[in-house]
């Protein structure tokens, strides 16, 4: 009660609101190393010198490098598996294009990483949490894979929105490795704003 209000009738839209919000959007955060269960992958790779509008609008869905498969063995790595985590890595090297080749080398080349492996960055990393997380369990391996896609929006070309489609499955550690998976995901296909 507000004031002598009930106001209990709203709380079934604003759970639902706050859920929404929290599992469509994006999160900023500050990973600690330990809660990359996986070898990070790159799945878009920009050369700035040569890099166009139309490519820095996004990765689509055909790029053809924005597949993901990861493979986590539950006996040796705790989980669940909560989400997937982005951050973008920068080098600055000498040019070795023919228009770079009267500029002046570099004597030693440049690597900013905001990948929680570094610490703290104003950067941080984006985290798109999963509507139900993953179990790990002991002496399975469980195997992400999937795809994504980030194009701007609309509405704000500073803003994306960002689609996550992926399967689970998990095979016995010892399992051959052409064995059926004990477990077999639908294709899960959510969409998310990057705030």
């Amino acid at each position: 009660q507000v004031y002598g209000v009930d106001m209990s009738i709203l709380q079934k839209g604003f759970d639902k609101e706050q859920k929404d919000f929290y599992l469509w959007s994006s999160r900023w955060t500050e990973l600690p190393p330990e809660a990359v269960l996986a070898e990070p992958k790159a799945i878009k790779r920009y050369d700035m010198m040569t890099c166009t509008l139309q490519e820095a609008r996004g990765i689509p869905a055909d790029d053809g490098h924005n597949d993901f498969d990861f493979s986590i063995d539950g006996s040796t790595t705790a989980g669940p598996i909560s989400g997937l985590a982005g951050w973008f890595t920068a080098d600055f090297q000498s040019r070795t294009d023919e228009a770079g080749a009267a500029a002046p080398k570099l004597l030693q080349p440049a690597f900013l990483s905001t990948g929680p492996e570094n610490g703290y960055t104003h950067w941080g990393q984006q985290t798109f949490y999963f509507q139900s997380s993953i179990p790990l369990l002991k002496g399975q391996t469980t195997r992400l894979k999937g795809e994504v896609e980030m194009m701007r929006t609309k509405e704000n070309s500073r803003l994306y929105n960002c689609r996550i489609a992926y399967t689970s499955s998990r095979k016995k550690n010892e399992a051959d490795k052409d064995a059926p998976p004990l477990m077999q995901s639908e294709l899960t296909e959510q969409v998310y704003q990057i705030p």
